[in-house]
């Protein structure tokens, strides 16, 4: 009787471990971007110009196919740069006299810093 019983538990434990191990294949620990690569360099260039206004200053290279936009609003600026051929895009805002402008790309569109804060030393790094 004491064997059955170690038997069942053996074979739910199995059992448990094996929908564990099937049910960890689809988890992913961060959010999947499905968007394609044209809807990603619109979203960058629509965080630097939602309202598509007509550019104050325009660039077109001919020999890329790269259209660059510069606005500016007071002490704002914002730069796009997009190529409708290959569905890239850069984007770029800050402030006159501000601090670090942001920028996005087709491959990353999530807005954030153009260059990453300065090192500081630390007891750990030498750096503060």
């Amino acid at each position: 009787m004491k064997a059955h019983i170690l038997m069942k538990a053996g074979l739910m434990f199995a059992g448990l471990g094996a929908l564990a191990l099937g049910g960890c294949a689809h988890y992913y620990p961060y959010p999947v971007d499905n968007s394609t690569q044209k809807q990603r360099a619109e979203a960058c260039v629509a965080q630097y110009d939602p309202e598509h206004k007509a550019p104050q200053v325009m660039t077109y290279d001919s020999a890329t196919g790269t259209e660059t936009h510069m606005n500016t609003e007071g002490r704002n600026v914002a730069v796009t740069a997009q190529n409708a051929q290959d569905n890239t895009a850069l984007g770029m805002g800050g402030k006159v006299g501000g601090g670090i402008p942001s920028a996005c790309t087709d491959y990353d569109p999530g807005a954030g810093p153009a260059a990453p804060p300065p090192h500081h030393k630390d007891s750990y790094n030498g750096y503060h």
